[in-house]
């Protein structure tokens, strides 16, 4: 059996860590990421490049119970 190793510049792979794909730059889902609020969601741009990354629902969206009615967002 050969020990593990691990690289110390690179973290292991984190399902907490976005990356950007236009121009490679990582951090965590709370770390530098541009976030901006439009109606119920939350938009996450890259720093470096202003690429968007992710778009999900809005903090308070998510804790709502099912069965709600969706709400209007004038530009939608």
């Amino acid at each position: 059996m050969t020990p593990s190793t691990s690289n110390a510049t690179h973290p292991p792979f984190s399902k907490t860590v976005l990356y950007c794909f236009e121009c490679g730059h990582e951090s965590q889902i709370d770390g530098d990421w541009t976030v901006r609020q439009r109606c119920d969601r939350e938009i996450y741009t890259c720093p470096d490049c202003e690429t968007t990354i992710a778009s999900r629902p809005h903090r308070a969206s998510r804790a709502t119970p099912n069965g709600g009615t969706p709400g209007y967002c004038s530009g939608d």
